[in-house]
This record gives C-alpha cells, structure tokens and sequence, in this order.
C-alpha cells in the first residue's frame, strides 16, 4: 500500500468513526464530498442509490442551475485495485439512467435506484438534456498507474456511446488514491505565507507601472511575462498561492483554459493574451515597486491569487511542457490590503471568468462568521468553508453541521419554500441569500437544521415498512424538506420563529433530548402531502414536477391554516 492509499483510509476510517457508518460508506462520502464540493456532512439521503442491483452505481447528485444543471454520477468502491468488471457493470447502469424505456424501468428491484432514474429524466426534461452537465466518475483507493487495458478500453467505449452531442458536457473518469490525495490537498490547503520579488515590464517614460492610493488602500497595475508567473507557480508546490482563490484549477480541457493555453502558445498569436485575458488579481499585506531599470519588480508579501488560478495554472502547464511564446505577457493588480473583509470583496467582485460556486462566494461573509459563532454555543461546528473543520477532533457533544444544510432548511421551514430549498439549492446563495442570512437570532436556525435532520431519521425507518406505496415512498425520497415543513407546523403550531429566545430554547432542548417525539407528526404530514398530491390532477400527473412547484408550496401553506377536514386545495398548473 502507498503513502496516498494509507492517507485515504485514515480518511476513511476517521469518517467512519465520527459519523458511526461503514467504512465503505464512509469512503462513497469522500468521494462525493472531493467530486462535487459538498461538505460530507451534507448528502441527500435520496442520492443515495447504493445497494441491490445498483449497477455498480453508488451516487447519482443533480445540482440545478437557473438555466442549467450538473449532473454527476458516482461509483466509489473501498478496494485497492480496480476492475474491468465493475467499469461494464457502472456503463449498463448509464444505459438505464439515459436509453431504457420507462416502462423497462419497472424491472429494477432497487426502488431507489429506479426513483432516482425517474426524478434525472424529469429535470433533464424540463431543463433540456443539452443545458446538463454529465460527469461520471468510478473511484477506489487503488492506483490509476496500473490500470488494466481492459478498464481502459471499458471508459473509452462508456466516452464514445455517451459524448454524443446529447448533453452539454459528458466526461468519464477513473480516480485512485493520487487524484484524491491531490484533489483533497488543493481543498484543504491551510494557509501559508508567500513573498516574492515579481519582475514586471517598467519604462520610466511610458505608463507601464499604474500606482493608486485612496483611503489607505494601495493598488498596483502592471505587466509581467508569462513565464515569470509560470515560475511563480510551479516553485509553490503546495499551492499555497491559491489558498484564497475559491476554486480548484478546472483542467486544461476547460474551455476558458484551452484558449488560454492556445493563445499563450502560439508565437502567432501570444502578444494577444495581455488584451484577451482578464488578468490576473493578487491580494498581499504590502507591495511596493522596485524602479531599478535593469531589474524591475515588484516586492510582494504574503501574497494570494484571488483571481487568475486558471489563467496562471494554464500558463504554468504550457512552461512546463515547452509550449509557452516567450512574448506572452500577463496584466497584474495588486492590492494591498490586510482587511479581511475588503480581501472577500474583493474575491467577490473579481471571480466571474469561469462558472464557480455561489456558495464559495459567500464563504467569507461577515454572516457567515457571526453564524459560526452562534452555533457554538449549541456545539454546532458550522462549516461555512468546504472541510474546513477536516482536521478538527469534536469534543464531547460537538458535531459538524454545513451551512447548505441550514440554508437549505430555513428556506423549506422558516420561509415556507420547500421546493426551492429541496433541489434549487442556487436560490439559498442567490434569490433568497439576504432573507435567509438576515442576521435573526441563531435558534431559529437550528430548529429548522434539527427537523431537517430528523426528517432524515424518520424517512430511513418509514422506508422500511411494508406496504409503501410507490407515490408515498417518491414523497418520502423526493420530498422530505416537504414533509419537514409540515411536521414542522404541525408540532410547533404556527410558522412564525419571531418567538422569545427562551420559547425558541426550549424548542431545541425538546428536539435535542427526543427527537422522536417528532414521528406522529412525520406520519400526519406524509398523510397530507399525499392527500394534497391526490386532490390535485396536475400533482397527480407530474408528482417530480409538484416537489419543485411554488403551486404545491402554497397548497400546503392554504391547507395548513384551514381547520382540520379543509384541506383539499383548488386546482392548478403547476408553477415552477
């Protein structure tokens, strides 16, 4: 066993440990967590399709986007090689994501595979199958270096059946404990101090060097070649220059970075990069210009590329394989600033190259920090930054909560949007973001986290009984914020969470010491989803579309407020 193949089980093991699960489930969360960004504290208990005739298919996430979604697909395995076999099996199981009929779908005995499958093909149908984003991905702690041909020729032949034109975008990946010890150290990357004398183009008659001050603040706007950026990269092998940036390098395969890297390597067309490219923006604790006209400079300390991790990654790939047009040069600004809450700004105003998390925009809010800081004292750790707690041992009592869950369940409960919180989870940090994160008193915001936890509970045992019929176990699977909303009424007996503090403690101490005294609601509020689902033709006929419909929202709203034996909603479309 390698280093990077013991670094991933003592992951793993650590994982399995904090959160009482299976080894092999602790490693499928891993995985998801590095693929998709999540925080592995945060899963959708309906993603999860691991289990008999599952295809060799663990995980399947849609992220939806306004106008776009990201659909990834997982095959996570604990073992330490690979195999051909499990390859065939996870591309018969792509086969019955995207080409079987739906009446063939009936043949799965795997019920939640076969939900799973049925609410894909109703996003990608409202969406529009060329707006997604299909990344398949089959992972175990083995190692990609000795990959069998046979595995190969497997992920090339899974490539060219499913890149055909049908999605936006279709990839197949195959990932080992090297990727993952590499995807994990750009993510968990702490904090490292860098200095640097950074040469740059200065012609004392020409304005090659722009020096601005106001209010105390300091910027910079210059030139540097490629290559000395290149350098500047290639001597951090840690990465620490990106610790700020809020995204990972996104592959030379990228668009954006294909023409970067096409343009920086053309000796025809690189003295075009300094106007086509957006530059490159640096935060630092001081920058001040060197004028020797022989050696000029500009001495940069503590710096961080809060912008430009594509472009000088990029760069730094075409220096290192040769390629880089030595006439290639860069715009630099450098800002001088040792207020954290400019340098978020910053990262805020200037990241809008390449498609990033809206999330990760908003990691560095002051909200954000002040939310931290009230979980505390309910021994929440609230992770606001993906793993950022990945190297925090929890005290007695503590446990690590991420700030989507939160965002997700005051949106469903407290705001009485569920259909937005269930799946449009871009709302939280977009739409809704400043009614979410209006700064109001933290217990609200952990009633809602815990019934949304409890939620889950409560749906893995009502899985399980007998006689579930198909339309209340898709209402368990696919509408549990639904279902949390209503429960949430139900037992608290109003909507409104402008309560006393002490009214909103007691509620939590209730929740903390006995969460099952939420069951009989649970149960009463499947019984009215499915009564309000039923009552209405459109719900009935389109119950994927129903989850996602402000319509359905409001039905239940109506419902909740009529007396008891009024709750059969007026007819509607449904509106999304």
């Amino acid at each position: 066993m390698t280093l990077r193949q013991q670094l991933i089980n003592d992951r793993v093991e650590n994982l399995a440990t904090s959160l009482g699960i299976p080894k092999d489930q602790a490693f499928e969360r891993l995985v998801h967590s590095i693929i998709t960004g999540k925080s592995v504290h945060s899963l959708d208990p309906a993603d999860w399709v691991d289990g008999s005739q599952d295809k060799q298919i663990d995980l399947i996430s849609v992220e939806e986007g306004e106008q776009d979604a990201e659909l990834y697909i997982i095959s996570a395995k604990f073992t330490d090689s690979f195999s051909s076999n499990m390859v065939i099996l996870m591309g018969n199981g792509l086969n019955w994501i995207f080409k079987q009929p739906r009446q063939e779908l009936d043949l799965i005995s795997n019920e939640v595979f076969r939900d799973k499958i049925v609410d894909v093909r109703s996003t990608m149908q409202s969406i529009g199958w060329c707006n997604v984003n299909v990344r398949c991905f089959f992972v175990a702690n083995a190692l990609t270096e000795k990959l069998s041909p046979e595995c190969r020729h497997e992920a090339d032949r899974i490539i060219a059946e499913f890149d055909n034109g049908s999605f936006a975008l279709f990839t197949f990946e195959i990932l080992g404990a090297d990727e993952l010890v590499g995807l994990l150290n750009r993510i968990e990357r702490k904090n490292r101090s860098i200095d640097a004398d950074i040469p740059i183009r200065y012609d004392a008659n020409s304005p090659s060097l722009i020096r601005y001050d106001s209010h105390g603040l300091k910027g910079i706007v210059c030139s540097a070649t490629a290559a000395d950026i290149a350098s500047l990269v290639l001597k951090d092998s840690n990465g620490a220059l990106f610790d700020a940036n809020i995204r990972r390098f996104l592959g030379k395969g990228k668009a954006v970075n294909a023409e970067i890297l096409k343009t920086a390597s053309s000796s025809e067309s690189s003295y075009l990069f300094w106007f086509l490219n957006n530059g490159i923006t640096i935060v630092c604790d001081s920058c001040d210009p060197i004028s020797d006209p022989d050696h000029p400079a500009v001495r940069v300390k503590n710096l961080q590329i809060v912008n430009g991790c594509q472009t000088a990654t990029a760069l730094a790939h075409a220096f290192k394989d040769g390629s880089l047009a030595p006439e290639t040069r860069v715009l630099l600004k450098i800002f001088q600033t040792t207020d954290p809450s400019l340098a978020s700004r910053i990262v805020l105003t200037t990241n809008n190259q390449n498609r990033i998390s809206s999330r990760d925009l908003k990691a560095n809010d002051p909200v954000q920090q002040d939310m931290q800081r009230g979980f505390a004292r309910y021994k929440l750790l609230y992770e606001h930054k993906l793993n950022q707690y990945a190297n925090t041992k929890c005290s007695s009592g503590e446990r690590i909560v991420s700030n989507e869950d939160v965002g997700q369940a005051y949106l469903a409960i407290a705001l009485k949007k569920p259909s937005d919180g269930r799946r449009r989870k871009y709302k939280v940090w977009e739409d809704h973001y400043s009614v979410i994160f209006g700064g109001g008193h933290v217990e609200a915001y952990v009633i809602c986290l815990l019934l949304f936890e409890i939620s889950s509970v409560w749906a893995r045992d009502a899985r399980r009984k007998e006689c579930v019929s198909e339309l209340r176990r898709k209402l368990i699977n696919n509408g549990l914020l639904h279902l949390a909303r209503i429960a949430s009424f139900l037992w608290r007996g109003q909507d409104s969470f402008k309560q006393p503090i002490p009214v909103l403690q007691d509620q939590i101490s209730e929740l903390t010491s006995n969460p099952r005294i939420l069951d009989p609601h649970f149960n009463e509020a499947l019984d009215r989803l499915e009564s309000l689902i039923k009552a209405n033709t459109a719900f009935v006929n389109d119950v994927d579309g129903a989850l996602k419909s402000a319509f359905l929202d409001s039905t239940i709203t109506k419902s909740l407020h009529q007396p008891d034996g009024e709750r059969v909603p007026v007819q509607g479309v449904l509106g999304i």
